[in-house]
């Protein structure tokens, strides 16, 4: 398959490139306001939710974009969180790390498939609706209900890797984006300060919300997607858990070239 079809690919399957963008900036996104989610409530690292009995942090005091960064930078400090993606086209519930992944992905009428990253090592399975979708997109055949195995780099478990965002846990890129102040919210009942991010054309913001008790954790970002027909929310919590991810049992094959 030609490497237009791979990127053709990679966006009708949830922009990937835009969904990895979107975690640390505002490309291919810039969203709304602060949105509840339906994730559990954000824990610290010791386990403990974070509104349970945690004293104020100070963040909201901050400048907005001393707010968005702390927040980013105490989340990738974290070494690991769950991330809840959900958008129109799209959902998605992973636990993740800088090098471990475990989780799904729901491409609604396209399909699913399950992913697990450990290192270099990618494994990934996928329903007959995913299956049938790209054997008729020229994808080739790819098994259903089937783990199959590849790298990071390899084009199908590439693929699948992609929504593992191990870069959130790297060093951060500098911020470019207009900030201002949002105010007070809550996300799944943990206290927030919201910091909004101007974008080309009015609704066009995004929303970024930071625990104002317990760690200053970045626990949600609102954004248009960018395909124009709704927003995007990624909800982050469970922050510091242990990923756990580990090579699944049964018959695996490799994964075939796309």
């Amino acid at each position: 398959m030609n490497y237009k079809h791979v990127q053709t690919v990679r966006r009708t399957a949830a922009a990937l490139l835009c969904a990895t963008a979107a975690l640390t900036l505002a490309a291919c996104n810039n969203g709304d306001d602060a949105k509840g989610a339906d994730s559990k409530p954000s824990k610290t690292a010791a386990g403990k939710p974070a509104g349970a009995d945690a004293k104020p942090n100070g963040v909201d005091k901050l400048d907005p974009v001393a707010i968005r960064t702390k927040g980013m930078e105490t989340k990738a400090a974290a070494g690991s969180v769950r991330e809840v993606m959900s958008r129109s086209d799209a959902k998605s519930d992973l636990r993740l790390s800088a090098d471990e992944c475990v989780g799904t992905v729901d491409l609604k009428d396209m399909g699913s498939f399950e992913v697990i990253r450990k290192g270099n090592d990618v494994w990934g399975k996928v329903d007959a609706t995913f299956s049938a979708w790209a054997k008729k997109n020229g994808a080739g055949t790819i098994q259903a209900d089937q783990w199959m195995h590849g790298t990071p780099t390899a084009s199908l478990t590439k693929v699948f890797a992609s929504y593992c965002h191990s870069e959130q846990f790297g060093k951060q890129e500098k911020n470019t984006l207009q900030l201002t102040k949002g105010g007070a919210a809550k996300v799944a009942g943990q206290p927030v300060a919201t910091v909004v991010a101007k974008g080309s054309a009015p609704g066009k913001q995004a929303t970024f919300s930071v625990a104002t008790t317990g760690k200053p954790y970045l626990v949600q970002q609102v954004s248009p997607y960018s395909d124009g027909t709704g927003d995007q929310t990624l909800t982050w919590s469970e922050f510091g858990d242990p990923v756990g991810a580990q090579k699944p049992t049964g018959k695996i094959v490799n994964a075939p070239t796309i």
